[in-house]
């Protein structure tokens, strides 16, 4: 039996969560997949999946079979990855981080331009509003927006992001339109439970940034949630234009306070410093630098900077 063949296997089976959804994955027959992973328990002496009629479960020695051999695995691609690369070939596997929303309506769009240059690299992109840890979670790049901590990362800035504060016509017509920051204490706020300080918006006023607070009616963990509230007429919302603009040329939403908008946030991309980057890598930011610095209106930087404290 090929030893690193049944690794693959056995791998492709548990992200599947069955054995046919792993065959299809490999292209291989439904009975293959499941003799390899049998032989494989048979020569370990353990049971690595624990089979019933509706699921597989990991027993406690496949988990730790499945992390030793996940780690292996990867090493070997990268091993390869790395030969091809010093023949002049763009291949391996590249993990990256990215906000949902941002990566949904901004990054797909220029990650197609890469897998179009680049179609043996292998991405690997996980989208969500926590922030991960770069080096812990084994991520090559991460897109970060916002204030940025003080670390040994070395962030790109990327492009400026526009922050608007949006209503329905409805809401307006119903609630009035406030005139100024401190009015928004008599007005039902919507708030993304992700953000860093609490209940409060960053607004302009007499020059100066100030973080200004107001009392949510709905708090929830999703921008697009949270524009669609908006756009029903649930309340008032602060969001990159990227999210309120497609609905503002709908009708559905307008910017309020427009006088008192904040400063554009800042769209960074993150990698740790390496004395040889790979390839594949520095090809991947290249085309993400690109394609924002030719969008509309971006103001993407090619300087590479440490991390700043926020």
């Amino acid at each position: 039996m090929d030893r690193l063949q049944a690794m693959e296997i056995f791998r492709a089976v548990v992200d599947a969560g069955s054995f046919a959804g792993g065959a299809r994955k490999l292209g291989l027959s439904n009975a293959m997949v499941s003799k390899q992973v049998s032989r494989l328990e048979e020569q370990l002496g353990v049971r690595l999946l624990a089979r019933t009629t509706r699921q597989l479960q990991l027993t406690a020695e496949g988990e730790r079979y499945l992390q030793g051999a996940g780690r292996l695995l990867d090493e070997l691609s990268e091993l390869e990855a790395g030969l091809g690369e010093q023949r002049g070939e763009i291949r391996g596997r590249l993990r990256l981080s990215a906000p949902l929303d941002f990566g949904v309506r901004e990054l797909i769009p220029a990650l197609q331009a890469f897998e179009q240059a680049h179609p043996s690299v292998a991405l690997d992109v996980v989208l969500e509003d926590r922030r991960v840890d770069l080096l812990a979670e084994d991520f090559d790049l991460v897109v970060r927006i916002g204030a940025l901590a003080d670390s040994s990362l070395i962030a790109r800035p990327l492009m400026s992001m526009p922050v608007h504060l949006y209503a329905s016509p409805d809401y307006l017509s119903r609630h009035g339109s406030p005139e100024h920051p401190r009015d928004l204490l008599q007005h039902r706020c919507l708030h993304y439970s992700l953000q860093r300080n609490g209940p409060c918006w960053n607004m302009t006023v007499d020059g100066k940034v100030e973080r200004v607070r107001y009392r949510p009616v709905l708090t929830c963990n999703n921008g697009r949630a949270l524009a669609e509230a908006a756009s029903r007429g649930m309340g008032l919302v602060q969001k990159p234009a990227f999210l309120g603009e497609p609905e503002v040329e709908r009708g559905r939403l307008v910017r309020v306070l427009e006088a008192f908008d904040p400063p554009p946030l800042g769209v960074y991309l993150l990698y740790a410093e390496r004395a040889l980057m790979p390839a594949r890598l520095r090809a991947l930011i290249d085309t993400l630098m690109d394609h924002f610095t030719h969008l509309p209106d971006s103001t993407a930087s090619d300087a590479s900077v440490p991390e700043p404290a926020p």
